[in-house]
C-alpha cells in the first residue's frame, strides 16, 4: 500500500468509534529499526497513548508491552536500534532474533520494519543481515513503515523509493509499505491491519513453523474473510450515522474508502479461497487416481503372483503323481520280498492255532527235536541249533525286543516284521535257521546279539566254538 492510500487516510477521524469491530481480536508485532528511525513514535500511535518515552529509547534490550486500542488485545516488541552497520551489533542482533524467535509462542502476526526518510541507511547491509538471522521468509511477514512523511515537501513517497533504490526491498516486502506523518497517524491501526490480511500467509511468523497446507490456508482464509465482512459492516453503519452531518463528511469519506479497500481484500481472498478449493480437488483427484493406479498395480501382481502359484501347484501335482507311481512299484517289489516270509508267517501261526492247549513244554521239546533233525551244511557246525535256542534263552525279554526290531529294521536282515513280532524263542530261532541257514545264522545271531548289546564271557562261550568252526571270531 503506498502513499496514495496514506493520502487518503490523513484525515482526522473520531476518536470514539469502539463500535467499528476489528479484524484481528488479537495483534502481535515487532517494531525493527535503526536508532533515530521512530519505533517509538510508532509504537504510541499504535497504542493510540504515550507508553513509549524519550527513556525508554537508549535501552540495549526489547521493550514489550501489551495493550487494548480499538477493540484488540496488541503485543507489541520493540528492539533496540542500532548505529551504522547492523551487522557490526551483536547485542541488537540477538534481541531481534529472541523478539521475533521465541518471545512470542506463536510469532508475531508482522514485523514492522520502521524507516525515517530522512535517514542514511545501508539498506543492502541490512537486508542481508537480516535475512542472514531470520531467513528470506522474514520478507513474507514484514511491513515497511516510512515516518517523518512531512519532510518529503511535494515529492511523493514513491518518488522516495525510487531514489533511495528501495523498490527491491519494497519488492520483498510484497509491496506492504506505507507513510506517515507526523501529528496524522490517527489510520495507522486500520492500515497494519489491512497489510498483515494482504500477506500471502494467514499464520504468524515462526522459523521452525512448517509450510501451511491447502486445508489450512482455507480455513484461516475463510475466517478473515468473514472477520472482514464483519467490520464492513459495522463500518457501513458507522457511514450512515455520521453521513447527515457536514462537519463528519471528512470522516465519512474515509470510512468509505476504507470499506471500498476491504472489498477489494475480501474478493483478493474470495479469489484465493476459490483457488485454494480448486487446488484442493485437484489433489484430491490426484490423490484418488493414485490410489486407483496403485491398487490396479497391487491387483495385477497379486494375479501374477496367483499365476505363479498356479503353476508351482501343477508342477508339484506331477510330482506328486510321479512320488505315487514310484511307490507303488516299491510296494509291489516288497511285496514280492515278503511272499515267502508271510507264506511261513502263516503257516507258523496255523501251526500255533493246531496246538493251543498242548504245554508249552511239549512244543518246545518237539520244536527241538525238529531243529535237530535239520540238515547241517557240515559238521563243524553240529549242535548249533541247540546252541541258538540256548543263546535266545540267555536274553531278557529287553533284549529279545532289541534283537527283533534290529531284525525288522536293518536292511542287511530282511526279516519281515510280521515274522518276528509275535514269536517266541523257539520259534524264533528256527526262522534265522530257515531265513538264513546254519552258515550265515552264527554270523547274523553274534552281530544281532553284539548291539543289544551282551558282550559278556557267557555269551562268548557259546559263540565261539561256532565262530571258529568258519575260520571267524567274536
Amino acid at each position: 500500500m503506498g502513499s496514495s492510500a496514506s493520502q487518503e487516510d490523513t484525515d482526522p477521524l473520531l476518536e470514539n468509534d469502539e463500535e467499528i469491530h476489528p479484524i484481528f481480536e488479537e495483534l502481535k508485532l515487532v517494531l525493527i529499526g535503526s536508532n533515530g528511525a521512530g519505533k517509538n513514535t510508532i509504537a504510541n500511535a499504535i497504542f493510540e497513548k504515550e507508553v513509549f518515552t524519550f527513556w525508554t529509547s537508549h535501552t540495549s534490550v526489547h521493550i514489550k508491552e501489551t495493550c487494548t486500542a480499538s477493540g484488540m488485545q496488541i503485543h507489541l516488541a520493540r528492539t533496540p536500534g542500532w548505529n551504522g552497520d547492523l551487522s557490526r551489533s551483536e547485542q541488537t542482533k540477538r534481541e531481534i532474533v529472541h523478539c521475533v524467535q521465541t518471545l512470542y509462542d506463536t510469532g508475531p502476526h508482522a514485523v514492522i520494519l520502521v524507516l525515517n526518510v530522512n535517514s542514511v541507511l545501508s539498506i543492502e547491509s541490512t537486508v542481508s543481515t537480516l535475512e542472514s538471522l531470520l531467513t528470506v521468509q522474514l520478507w513474507d511477514h514484514t511491513i515497511v513503515m516510512f515516518t517523518n512523511g512531512e519532510q518529503l515537501g511535494h515529492y511523493s513517497i514513491e518518488d522516495h523509493i525510487r531514489s533511495e533504490q528501495l523498490q527491491p526491498l519494497i519488492d520483498k516486502c510484497g509491496k506492504r509499505y506505507f507513510v506517515i506523518h507526523k501529528n496524522d497517524n490517527k489510520q495507522i491501526l486500520e492500515t497494519i491491519q489491512e497489510l498483515v490480511i494482504r500477506k500471502n500467509s494467514t499464520s504468524c511468523f515462526k522459523l521452525t513453523a512448517q509450510k501451511e497446507d491447502d486445508n489450512t490456508l482455507l480455513s484461516d482464509w475463510e475466517y478473515v474473510v468473514k472477520r472482514i465482512r464483519s467490520k464492513i459492516t459495522s463500518l457501513s453503519a458507522f457511514k450512515d450515522k455520521v453521513q447527515k452531518e457536514d462537519s463528519m463528511k471528512t470522516i465519512f469519506d474515509a470510512k468509505d474508502a476504507e470499506i471500498r479497500r476491504l472489498e477489494t481484500i475480501v474478493q483478493e481472498k474470495e479469489r484465493e479461497i476459490e483457488r485454494l478449493r480448486s487446488r484442493h480437488t485437484k489433489t484430491q483427484d490426484l490423490e484418488l487416481e493414485d490410489q486407483v493406479y496403485m491398487m490396479s498395480n497391487a491387483l495385477k501382481e497379486k494375479n501374477t503372483e496367483n499365476e505363479t502359484l498356479k503353476k508351482q501347484v501343477k508342477e508339484k501335482d506331477a510330482e506328486i503323481e510321479e512320488l505315487k507311481k514310484e511307490l507303488q512299484v516299491q510296494r509291489q517289489e516288497a511285496v514280492g520280498r515278503w511272499t515267502q516270509e508271510d507264506q511261513y508267517a502263516t503257516v507258523c501261526a496255523d501251526y500255533s492255532k493246531l496246538c493251543h492247549g498242548v504245554s508249552a513244554v511239549a512244543i518246545r521239546s518237539q520244536t527241538q527235536i525238529q531243529l535237530r533233525a535239520i540238515p547241517s551244511k557240515g559238521s563243524a557246525l553240529h549242535g548249533w541249533s541247540d546252541a541258538l535256542l540256548k543263546i535266545l534263552n540267555e536274553l531278557s525279554d529287553e533284549d529279545l525286543k532289541k534283537m527283533k526290531y534290529s531284525m525288522c529294521w536293518n536292511e542287511e536282515y530282511k526279516i519281515y516284521r510280521g515274522s518276528v513280532e509275535h514269536r517266541d524263542k523257539v520259534e524264533l530261532a528256527d526262522l534265522m535257521l530257515k531265513q538264513w541257514g546254519e552258515w550265515q545264522s552264527v554270523l547274523k545271531a553274534r552281530d544281532l546279539v553284539k548291539k543289544i548289546p551282551r558282550n559278556d564271557e557267557a555269551m562268548i562261550e557259546l559263540f565261539e566254538p561256532f565262530l571258529k568252526s568258519i575260520g571267524d571270531t567274536w
